[in-house]
């Protein structure tokens, strides 16, 4: 049998022979080197998207750097305190202005919204 098989092929063309070996070595190689390339492929999409959320995360850095020292002026600490806390100093008075109240509470005339408007309207 071992025979017959090397007379068929022997009787095969060596050109023919030739490119099947070669067509054989190239699926070989892809076949081998598909698993690197994508996942260097990957990587490579990775670092990208990671170059790009380093370079927005160094842009707020500077703004918060730049805020930080905006901070570090005590001017600036004071308007702050005064502006959001409502902070005085020793000897001063302090006074809130309210905004005039609104129209009034509107109820829905649905359940059991039409209720509690008759009991405020009763109480009033």
């Amino acid at each position: 049998m071992i025979d017959t098989l090397r007379d068929r092929l022997a009787s095969v063309p060596t050109w023919l022979r030739r490119g099947v070996a070669g067509v054989a070595l190239v699926l070989f190689a892809v076949a081998v080197l598909a698993g690197p390339l994508n996942r260097w492929w990957t990587q490579r999409n990775e670092i990208s998207e990671s170059e790009r959320a380093l370079a927005l995360l160094e842009a707020d850095n500077e703004d918060l750097a730049e805020r930080l020292e905006e901070i570090a002026d005590p001017a600036t600490v004071e308007r702050i305190a005064r502006r959001d806390l409502g902070l005085v100093r020793a000897g001063e008075e302090s006074y809130l202005v309210l905004p005039p109240p609104t129209a009034g509470l509107v109820l829905p005339d649905t359940w059991p919204f039409d209720r509690v408007a008759e009991a405020m309207s009763q109480g009033q």
